[in-house]
C-alpha cells in the first residue's frame, strides 16, 4: 500500500512538472510543431523512484537522464537564432498579405472609378444618341464585352472577402502582430484614400477639359458648316451674275452682228454667220478680233486685194486680204469670214500686234524631215573620213572654159531634162550599183540618170540633169540631190576627187594661195566633213556632221524668230543687225536637220532679197542686178572676215507655176547662181555657203498662181544652229 502511495505522489508530481509545458504547446498550436518537438514534455524524461531515509520514497531524476535532458536545451539554445528567422519570415508574410489587401482594395476602387467613367460614357452616349437616333447597332454590340467586364470587377472583392476570413485562421502571435501593424496600415490607407481622391479629381478635370474639348469642336464645325453656306451662296450669286453678263454679251453681240448684216449693201461688208465662221474664229480669236475691228470701223469692198494678185473683186474661190493683211473667204450671203489657218500670212502676239508668220509655220511633215528628225549624226564610218585609206584619184584643173559663172544659165534645160526618156534604165547592167549612181552621175560625168530609176532609200528619180538630180520619196515627199563643190570651182584651182567603193568621196579643192578645201561626201552625196586648210596650215572646222546632236523633238522647240515684213528695203546696218541676230535656241543641229526641217530652219529668220528677179525658166543673174547684192556682200564678208566659221545658207523658192519638179531643181539652180554672184563681185569665200532650193513648198503668199512675192531667194545665218560651230 505504502509503496502505491509513493507511485502516486510520483505520479502527481510528474503531472505538475508537465502542466506548464502542456499550457505552453496549447498556446503555439498545430502550427509549431517544430518548437513543440524542441519542447518534449517532462513525461518522456525518466523519473526514479528512491525511498527515502524514513521509510518513505521519493522521486529522483536519474543522472543520466539529466545529462540526456541538457543535451536538447543546448540544441535549442542553438536553434533560437533559426526561430528568431522563422519569426521574420512570418513577418513578411504579414506584410505580403498586407500589400495584397491593399492592391486588391486598390482594384475594387479602380473598378468602382471604371464603372463610374462607363456610367458617364453611358449617360453621354445616351444624349448623343438623342441628338442622333440612327446610332449604328455596331456601338451598341461594342458595349457588351463593356459590361461583361464591369461584371467580373464585381466579383473581386468577394474574393477579397474570402481572402480576409481566411486570415482569422492565422496562428494568434501573427495576429498580434497585425494589430501592432495597424496604425501604419490606416496611414497608408488614408495616403491612398489621399490619392484617390487627387486622382478622382484630376479624372474629374480631364473630363470636364474633353466635354469642353467637344463642344468647341462642335462650335468648331457648326462655324465651318456656315462658313461653306455662305461661300456657296456667294458662289451661286457669282455664277448667276456671270450667265447674266454672259446672256446680257450675247444680246449685245447678236445685236451687232444684225446691225452688221442689215447694213445697206453700199459697199460696206459685215461677218459671216455661220458655223463655220464662228468656229475659226474661237480657233483663230486674234486675228477674229482684228477682224471684227476692221468691219466695224466699216471696210468696204475697195479695201480688199485678192491674196493671188490684182484688186477686188477676185476670181470665184479666191481669197482677199484686209488691209491689215487678215485673209477672209467671202460667202454666198456676202459676209466675210477667216480664211484657214494655213493660208494666213500673220498672227496676233499676245500684244496684239501683227506678226508676220514664217513661210516654214503650218507645213506639213514629211518622210524627209521625220528622218532627219531621228538622226543623231551622221556615218562615220564612211571610208572617206579616214586619211590613210586611198581610192580612185582624179584630178581636174579648172578655168573660165570648165566652170560657170552666175551671169551663165545651166547648159541643160529642165524641161528636157523632165522629159527625157526612161529606156537609160533598162540598158543599165544588172551589177550596177545603186548607191553609187548619184556619184556616176554628177561627180564623174557618167551621164544622167534615168527618170523613174530607183535609188536607195526607196527613193525614186523624178528628174536628172547633169547638174542635178530629184527624187521623190514613198510619201510623195521631193528632195534635190547635187554636187555641193560646185560653189568651189572657181578659175585657177585644182579639184582633186577620190571615190571610195562604199560610194563615199574626198574633194580637195586646191587654191593659187595654197589654201585647201576638203570636203567629205556620202554615198548620196550628203556633205559629212567639210575643212578649211589655211595656207600656213590652220584648219578650221567648217560643217561637220559626223559630231553627235540630239533628236528633234518639233514640239519642245520655241516659236519661229520674228519675219520682216515682205517688200521691205534695209540699210546696211539693218541688214548686218538682222543677220547678226543670234537663234533663241540652247542646242545644236546637223546640216542635214537645218535643210530638211523646217522648224528648225524658222528658229533664224530670213532675209528676202528682192532687188533680184529672174527670166522665166531661167536662173541667170546679169552683172547690173548682181550689183544689188552689194550690201549683203560687204555686210557677209566682214562676217567671215570676222569668223571663219561663220555659215550662211542661200534658198531659193518658186511659185506655183509649172511642175513642182521642175520648180524644186529651179529654185536650187537659182540659190547657186546668188552664191555665186556673192563670190565672183564680193569676194564672199564660197566655203562659208551652202545653198538649198525649195521650190513651192514654203511661199510667202499662201496663194496659188503667178505671185511675184512667192519668187524669191533669201538668205539666213545658220552658224549658231550648227554643231560645228562650237568646233575646234
Amino acid at each position: 500500500m505504502r509503496r502505491f502511495i509513493h507511485n502516486s505522489t510520483a505520479i502527481v508530481a510528474c503531472l505538475s512538472i508537465l502542466a506548464p509545458q502542456l499550457a505552453e504547446a496549447q498556446l503555439i498550436g498545430a502550427g509549431a510543431a517544430g518548437r513543440a518537438q524542441e519542447q518534449r514534455p517532462l513525461a518522456d524524461t525518466p523519473l526514479i523512484l528512491a525511498e527515502s531515509g524514513d521509510g518513505g520514497s521519493v522521486i529522483r531524476k536519474n543522472p543520466q537522464r539529466n545529462a540526456e535532458e541538457q543535451r536538447p536545451r543546448e540544441e535549442r539554445e542553438r536553434q533560437r537564432p533559426q526561430r528568431a528567422q522563422e519569426g521574420e519570415r512570418g513577418e513578411r508574410a504579414e506584410r505580403r498579405q498586407q500589400r495584397q489587401r491593399a492592391e486588391d482594395a486598390e482594384r475594387g476602387e479602380r473598378a468602382e472609378r471604371r464603372e463610374e467613367r462607363q456610367q458617364n460614357q453611358q449617360r453621354q452616349r445616351a444624349r448623343a444618341n438623342a441628338e442622333r437616333p440612327d446610332q449604328p447597332e455596331r456601338e451598341r454590340r461594342q458595349e457588351r464585352p463593356r459590361a461583361a467586364e464591369r461584371e467580373n470587377d464585381r466579383e473581386r472583392p468577394e474574393a477579397v472577402t474570402r481572402q480576409r476570413n481566411d486570415e482569422s485562421r492565422f496562428p494568434r502571435a501573427i495576429q498580434d502582430q497585425n494589430r501592432e501593424n495597424r496604425p501604419a496600415r490606416a496611414e497608408r490607407r488614408e495616403r491612398q484614400a489621399e490619392e484617390r481622391r487627387r486622382d478622382e479629381a484630376q479624372a474629374e478635370e480631364r473630363r470636364e477639359n474633353r466635354e469642353e474639348r467637344a463642344e468647341r469642336r462642335q462650335q468648331q464645325i457648326e462655324e465651318r458648316r456656315r462658313d461653306e453656306a455662305q461661300a456657296e451662296q456667294r458662289r451661286e450669286n457669282r455664277e448667276e451674275r456671270a450667265e447674266r453678263r454672259e446672256r446680257r454679251e450675247q444680246s449685245i453681240e447678236e445685236a451687232l452682228r444684225r446691225e452688221r448684216n442689215d447694213r445697206p449693201r453700199n459697199g460696206r461688208l459685215g461677218l459671216a454667220d455661220s458655223d463655220d465662221a464662228r468656229q475659226r474664229g474661237r480657233n483663230m480669236a486674234g486675228l477674229n478680233g482684228v477682224l471684227t475691228e476692221e468691219v466695224d470701223r466699216g471696210l468696204n469692198d475697195s479695201d480688199l486685194r485678192c491674196l493671188s494678185g490684182g484688186s477686188y473683186p477676185c476670181a470665184d474661190g479666191d481669197r482677199m486680204v484686209t488691209p491689215r493683211g487678215v485673209v477672209v473667204e467671202r460667202r454666198r450671203d456676202g459676209g466675210l469670214m477667216l480664211a484657214e489657218g494655213r493660208d494666213q500670212m500673220f498672227r496676233v502676239a499676245p500684244n496684239g500686234r501683227m506678226i508676220a508668220r514664217a513661210a516654214e509655220e503650218g507645213s506639213r511633215e514629211t518622210d524627209i524631215s521625220r528622218q532627219a528628225a531621228r538622226e543623231t549624226r551622221a556615218s562615220d564610218l564612211a571610208a572617206a573620213l579616214f586619211d590613210d585609206r586611198r581610192g580612185q584619184r582624179r584630178e581636174e584643173r579648172i578655168t573660165r572654159e570648165n566652170s560657170r559663172s552666175s551671169s551663165q544659165d545651166f547648159a541643160t534645160s529642165l524641161r528636157d531634162a523632165l522629159n527625157r526618156d526612161d529606156r537609160r534604165r533598162d540598158n543599165r547592167r544588172d551589177d550596177d550599183d545603186d548607191d553609187n549612181d548619184l556619184t556616176k552621175a554628177l561627180l564623174l560625168g557618167a551621164g544622167a540618170l534615168a527618170v523613174g530609176a530607183m535609188l536607195n532609200n526607196n527613193r525614186q528619180v523624178a528628174l536628172s540633169s547633169p547638174d542635178r538630180v530629184v527624187v521623190t520619196r514613198a510619201d510623195g515627199s521631193q528632195e534635190v540631190v547635187k554636187d555641193e563643190v560646185a560653189l568651189l570651182r572657181q578659175p585657177g584651182s585644182t579639184v582633186t576627187t577620190e571615190e571610195f567603193d562604199d560610194g563615199s568621196s574626198r574633194t580637195i579643192v586646191t587654191r593659187e594661195d595654197g589654201s585647201k578645201v576638203v570636203t567629205i561626201r556620202d554615198a548620196d552625196l550628203r556633205v559629212l566633213r567639210r575643212t578649211l586648210i589655211s595656207a600656213d596650215g590652220r584648219s578650221t572646222r567648217l560643217i561637220d556632221d559626223t559630231e553627235a546632236v540630239q533628236p528633234v523633238d518639233i514640239a519642245t522647240l520655241p516659236e519661229p524668230a520674228p519675219v520682216y515684213q515682205p517688200n521691205t528695203s534695209l540699210d546696211e546696218q539693218a541688214l548686218r543687225d538682222a543677220l547678226s541676230r543670234e537663234a533663241g535656241v540652247d542646242r545644236r543641229f546637223t546640216l542635214g536637220q537645218v535643210r530638211n526641217i523646217p522648224e528648225v530652219r524658222a528658229l533664224v529668220a530670213p532675209v528676202n532679197l528682192d532687188a533680184i528677179t529672174f527670166d522665166t525658166g531661167s536662173a541667170a543673174i546679169n552683172p547690173d542686178q548682181a550689183k544689188q547684192l552689194s550690201t549683203l556682200g560687204e555686210v557677209i564678208e566682214e562676217a567671215v572676215a570676222a569668223n571663219p566659221q561663220e555659215i550662211f545658207m542661200i534658198e531659193g523658192h518658186t511659185d506655183t507655176v509649172g511642175s513642182d519638179v521642175a520648180n524644186l531643181a529651179l529654185s536650187d539652180r537659182r540659190a547657186e547662181s546668188v552664191a555665186l554672184a556673192l563670190s565672183e563681185y564680193f569676194d564672199v569665200p564660197p566655203e562659208n555657203l551652202v545653198v538649198q532650193g525649195y521650190g513651192e513648198q514654203f511661199p510667202q503668199i499662201r496663194a496659188e498662181g503667178d505671185i511675184r512675192e512667192n519668187r524669191r531667194a533669201s538668205v539666213r545665218r545658220i552658224t549658231d544652229l550648227l554643231q560645228s560651230a562650237q568646233a575646234e
